[in-house]
């Protein structure tokens, strides 16, 4: 069932489209060009442009909750940006729409409004600052993901291997349990021996190094898996014995 992060990513990829589509349509038919094509299609491009506004917008009010519980501190600034600029986008556009609507009854399909186009504009503009903070929310915050995504295996399975090498557990014994589909997951993309599947054979080692620079931003980050946890896992795929000609000689 979807979540409703993703109803407001939904509603709001329309808008998205549907606003800057207008824009285009409404230049075009004002420069004269695209025949009764254009003039066609630009009501339907407004009006799917205030659906998708509307809808983002109740969908936004839904998260809005999720923002105020999982932003820390000043990072909620963010947060109030994105959603009063969302205000902003949504009023400018029903101002433009009855603009355009006002216009339109009173002179026909070749209506001019004086206030659509740097309406228009500063529409476009706004959804541009506002799809960049959002990104920022959901990318670098991770507001909207859904009991943690992906980085809840990690955080168990960081916490599992750190509890054993505690424990006195061998590191390589330790690594290999950390590497199984049931620990941080690896094994999901590079196979039970670390052969090789979706993600690249692993058998043999690899340097920190590389690792952090493939996943030290993404799935396991340096404040989630040390390098001593990296070095328990990279101490079992020392065990294993490469494939000839593969990724780990």
């Amino acid at each position: 069932m979807p979540h409703l992060s993703e109803l407001h990513g939904a509603a709001t990829h329309l808008a998205v489209i549907a606003i800057p589509l207008f824009a285009l349509l409404h230049f075009a038919r004002r420069a004269g060009r695209g025949g009764p094509a254009v003039a066609g299609a630009e009501p339907w491009a407004l009006g799917a442009a205030l659906a998708g506004v509307a809808a983002a917008g109740v969908t936004g009010l839904l998260v809005w909750g999720q923002a105020q519980t999982t932003l820390r501190g000043q990072h909620f600034r963010v947060g109030t940006a994105h959603f009063w600029l969302g205000i902003v986008v949504t009023v400018l556009c029903v101002a433009a729409a009855g603009d355009w609507y006002l216009t339109r009854r009173r002179d026909g399909e070749r209506h001019r409004p004086v206030a659509v186009p740097v309406i228009a504009v500063l529409i476009v503009a706004g959804v541009v600052v506002q799809g960049y903070l959002g990104g920022r929310m959901t990318y670098d915050r991770g507001v909207g993901v859904y009991d943690g995504g992906e980085a809840a295996q990690t955080a168990a399975g960081a916490s599992g291997l750190d509890a054993a090498l505690a424990r006195g557990v061998a590191p390589a014994t330790a690594g290999q349990a950390a590497f199984s589909a049931q620990g941080l997951g690896c094994a999901r993309c590079h196979g039970d021996l670390a052969q090789g599947q979706r993600g690249p054979s692993l058998a043999g080692g690899r340097e920190v190094e590389e690792f952090r620079g493939v996943h030290g931003h993404g799935l396991f980050p340096a404040q989630a898996v040390s390098d001593r946890d990296f070095a328990a896992i990279d101490a079992w795929l020392k065990t294993l014995v490469p494939a000839r000609g593969g990724d780990g000689d």
